[in-house]
């Protein structure tokens, strides 16, 4: 058991710079996780309000709010780089979550770009993924290990 385990690099590796330690408290702090727990939350609620013939409105807000979703996202990875430095990577949750904003990314770039009745992978380029950021919602399941009230419920 020893040899495979491996630390917790959240509470072990305290950068010694004034600056990191600022973000490394910030992203290891409860009340961070329950700020991101909420944000999970409320996206997977956006991400299941999407319905076959919804007016542009709601598809507009739901696009916007989208966009909303992956920066807070994107950010949260980028403060807990900043707070764990080249551990961030060493964490299989981090790796996971960064893989997902990674591709909400893509996502991103495909919807932006002309597809002008194109074939292939270019027609079907942005459902894959689309597909792949529903990955978000399976975040839940690593804030909610962390959670000691939800633990028994899981």
């Amino acid at each position: 058991m020893i040899l495979s385990a491996s630390p917790d690099y959240e509470t072990t590796n305290v950068p010694d710079s004034k600056f990191r330690k600022k973000f490394h408290s910030l992203v290891s702090s409860n009340e961070f996780e329950a700020f991101i727990m909420g944000f999970i939350m409320l996206n997977m609620i956006q991400m299941g309000a999407l319905y076959e013939g919804a007016p542009t409105s709601v598809t507009t807000v739901l696009t916007v709010s989208n966009y909303v979703f992956a920066l807070v996202f994107l950010f949260e990875a980028i403060l807990k780089f900043i707070g764990y430095g080249s551990t961030y990577f060493r964490n299989a949750w981090n790796k996971f979550d960064f893989f997902v904003v990674s591709a909400s990314i893509f996502d991103f770039i495909l919807e932006q770009l002309d597809f002008g009745g194109g074939g292939g992978f270019i027609k079907t380029g942005p459902q894959i993924a689309r597909v792949m950021r529903v990955l978000r919602v399976t975040r839940i399941l690593r804030l909610a290990g962390k959670a000691e009230g939800l633990q028994a419920i899981l």
